[in-house]
């Protein structure tokens, strides 16, 4: 008697022996069009044909697409491990752990399919070919080292026993029961994902230890947060791993103990009023809507960062303290139906308050007419020096004359018809500065853009906020990285702009890059200053634009060598952390200020209005000139600081274009990445600039600015015994063949250079310049008294004075 099945699968008993091979052909044979309804009875979700959703093997929300166009149950998951793809049979064997001929029994039950006698060979086993997720787990724990995660370290979260996975963080996920599950892994750079066969509903990863009964039980998404919770908040903490399996553990837990109080530590995913995801879709607050309704299901508790910006609880702790996030989370505790009536109480006082204030707003007090103006404007800050108020208008904290301040108050006065006077206006504007925060101080490691802020240290970007206190933005919209980002392809403009002024020498285009790190970095501690020189329009003033992008416009500040020189021209530098010096006119001096400045001396500073002080400026110094300068400092302070680039190629001018730099301003995210990239290891941008402050054509721009450079450039080092003597102004006649200080007294007077250096600072200020030529300057005691190791070259002869043909003239040695 034959059987058929609700698939329509004829079944009748079979006792023919069957291969195990054609079995699983005759299963997903018989599952052909069936797999939408199949997988769901063998305890495996997915998503409507066609669409996209969460992946029952690596856990992922949203990379999972179900595709089915085959009618094979075909499948494929962006955020899997590989094979990322397959058909109904293999997500069955995959999601479970377990092998294709255990995952077509499983199917064939569910088809009510007669399995015929399975034949197999007696000695080859068919080996498995996955092992239980327990196995697996066990062998990566094995395999794990403990250590610090730099995932954590980045957050500013201390647990040093961490189980770590070639420097990725190892988090094991379990149930209730103890029973290992899958393991999550964290990426140094945040990236995350399950292992393969992960089973993540009712799975979480603990971070308290569960003894007895406990008296609060706190779940969260993920795991910085629960260890971020973890202080805030006494009671046993759990990750859930995400939003959609808070539900899946707290139904365990509820379950589990009855009577315990339950506390969603919930993410606030805010955005703005009718903000649209990638699809066109509204976007929604996914973890409080998850956490709300997981609460009401299991009577919970939720509680969640009050921010205007997405957040989780780390989130917060980062950027206001554990003493503050302690407070808010405890603060912020709530049941679902508590604060629906808590909402619509403040409804209710909202429209009530100003009915009531409209009546008195003209006995009111200056302080409560300075409250209804904060009321107005919502986010606003005082400068507590000048008194200047600003507002925050969405990305920026832009100024409030005292007129705007006035207008908007009799506004207020007008819509209630309500009289006024001037000296109310002006009391109201007086108590509203009193009452209103202090406006903070902008961090010196973000850069503005347009749609938010690039955050250095963590090399992150995230969307303005208040409390980035940003005055003003570059106007320039930040992108993501494109696949196989590089800068002659993604950002042209900046590398035809440095192909130039390199000359197209790869090795200078490296050292230009490794000096615009080190402005973007703010490395000021490596106590060097940069000076580009050359000729007009080669350049300078586009690397002068792109350092300022980088060090951003806020900190940045303008000026010249004089005011780095003297204690008052030094106050404008104060706090900033580029220090630029455009169109330096030609200089000649100690250059006191910039060796201190670049040192990292304590440098005493004159306010114009305030007491004078001492302090440090931590700042990158960059010069640009058209003549390099000229130092009088010869002791090594200024050389070892110094790095020259010059730029000798000037543009031609049919190729000018006067829009370069608006381009390589938009170009800015992409030349970002790429300096953050190219020196990972900050010490190889130092190294290159090492070598271009000693390279040859530093040496070259030296000896045009400085005659002592280029009288050494003639010197060449020689034998011990047969080198020039130092020589003096009393011997005479002169003898610049044999006398050092002759022969560069001879050499001024050749090149027209006036003011030759005394004897003393002659024999001071040589050894300094011989050792940055790389050439071996030794002081040398003879029979004859002392001479040197050195001997004009022949070049020389172009400047010598000729030899006198006079027959009684004596050798003065």
């Amino acid at each position: 008697m034959s059987q058929s099945s609700s698939y329509g699968y004829k079944a009748h008993k079979s006792s023919v022996e069957t291969h195990p091979i054609n079995m699983i052909r005759t299963v997903k044979q018989s599952a052909r069009n069936h797999w939408q309804s199949l997988l769901p009875a063998c305890g495996v979700d997915v998503p409507a044909k066609g669409k996209h959703g969460a992946c029952p093997i690596c856990g992922g929300t949203d990379r999972f697409h179900f595709i089915d166009d085959n009618h094979h149950g075909d499948w494929h998951c962006r955020q899997c491990d590989q094979p990322n793809h397959g058909d109904g049979l293999d997500l069955v064997a995959r999601s479970k752990g377990i092998t294709i001929l255990t995952a077509a029994k499983q199917v064939a039950d569910v088809l009510a399919m007669p399995l015929p006698e399975l034949k197999f060979k007696p000695v080859k086993e068919q080996p498995q070919t996955v092992r239980p997720i327990a196995e697996r787990i066990a062998v990566l724990v094995e395999k794990s080292i403990r250590g610090e995660s730099q995932y954590l370290v980045k957050k500013g979260l201390q647990y040093p026993n961490q189980r770590l996975l070639q420097d990725s963080l190892l988090l094991v996920t379990q149930t209730l029961s103890d029973t290992n599950t899958g393991a999550q892994i964290i990426t140094p750079n945040g990236e995350k994902r399950l292992v393969s066969g992960t089973q993540k509903k009712g799975s979480f990863i603990p971070v308290s230890e569960i003894t007895g009964t406990p008296d609060t039980i706190i779940i969260t998404e993920g795991y910085a947060t629960a260890l971020t919770v973890s202080q805030l908040h006494n009671g046993v903490v759990l990750a859930a791993i995400d939003e959609s399996n808070l539900l899946n553990v707290a139904e365990l837990v509820r379950k589990q103990w009855p009577e315990s109080k339950i506390i969603f530590a919930a993410d606030n995913d805010w955005h703005s009023q009718g903000e649209r995801d990638k699809n066109g879709k509204l976007k929604k607050n996914v973890g409080k809507i998850a956490a709300e309704k997981t609460a009401k299901a299991i009577n919970g508790w939720v509680t969640l960062p009050q921010t205007e910006y997405k957040a989780d609880w780390d989130d917060y702790r980062q950027r206001y303290g554990i003493e503050a996030a302690k407070q808010a989370f405890s603060n912020g505790l709530y049941q679902v139906g508590e604060k629906k009536l808590m909402e619509a109480e403040a409804v209710v006082n909202h429209e009530t308050k100003p009915k009531k204030a409209n009546n008195n707003l003209a006995q009111m007090a200056a302080s409560q007419r300075g409250a209804l103006l904060v009321e107005h404007y919502k986010k606003i800050a005082v400068h507590a020096e000048s008194e200047a108020v600003y507002h925050y208008n969405g990305t920026t904290w832009e100024t409030l004359s005292d007129n705007e301040l006035r207008r908007a108050m009799v506004a207020i006065f007008d819509q209630h018809d309500t009289p006024y006077s001037p000296n109310g206006i002006n009391n109201a504007i007086c108590a509203l500065k009193l009452q209103i925060p202090v406006i903070g101080e902008q961090r010196q490691d973000l850069i503005g853009f347009s749609n938010g802020v690039y955050v250095l240290s963590t090399q992150q970007f995230t969307p303005h906020q208040p409390e980035h206190w940003l005055m003003n933005h570059n106007g320039i919209e930040f992108t993501q990285p494109a696949v196989g980002e590089n800068l002659s392809d993604h950002a042209p403009d900046f590398y035809r702009w440095l192909s130039h002024a390199a000359g197209q020498n790869e090795n200078k285009m490296n050292r230009i890059k490794a000096a615009l790190f080190m402005i973007l970095a703010n490395r000021y501690d490596w106590q060097l200053f940069i000076e580009v020189t050359g000729e007009g329009g080669s350049g300078k003033s586009v690397f002068t634009y792109i350092a300022t992008l980088l060090a951003g416009e806020h900190n940045t500040a303008s000026g010249n060598m004089r005011a780095l020189d003297e204690a008052r021209g030094r106050y404008q530098f104060v706090g900033k952390s580029l220090i630029t010096l455009p169109d330096q006119v030609k200089y000649v001096g100690e250059g006191a200020g910039i060796k201190a400045i670049t040192g990292g001396d304590l440098i005493e500073v004159d306010g114009k209005y305030e007491k004078q002080f001492s302090t440090i400026i931590k700042a990158v110094v960059l010069a640009t000139n058209n003549e390099p300068m000229s130092f009088t400092e010869r002791n090594g302070g200024i050389a070892r600081r110094r790095v020259i680039f010059p730029f000798n190629i000037p543009v031609k001018e049919s190729e000018k274009d006067p829009q370069l730099p608006e381009k390589i301003s938009r170009e800015l995210p992409v030349i970002i990445r790429h300096l953050l990239n190219e020196f990972a290891d900050q010490n190889k941008a130092k190294k290159l600039l090492q070598a271009q402050r000693d390279s040859n054509e530093a040496l070259t721009v030296k000896s045009h600015s400085d005659p002592l450079y280029r009288f050494c450039g003639y010197l060449v080092s020689v034998n011990d015994t047969t080198g020039m003597k130092m020589g003096n102004k009393n011997i005479s006649p002169r003898a610049p063949r044999l006398y050092l200080y002759h022969a560069y007294l001879s050499f001024m007077e050749a090149h027209g250079f006036e003011r030759p250096l005394t004897l003393t600072k002659f024999g001071e200020s040589i050894p300094k310049i011989m050792l940055e030529y790389r050439k071996e300057y030794r002081k040398v005691r003879t029979k004859k008294g002392y001479s040197y190791n050195v001997e004009l070259s022949e070049e020389a002869e172009e400047w010598l004075p000729s030899v006198p043909e006079c027959r009684d003239f004596k050798s003065p040695i």
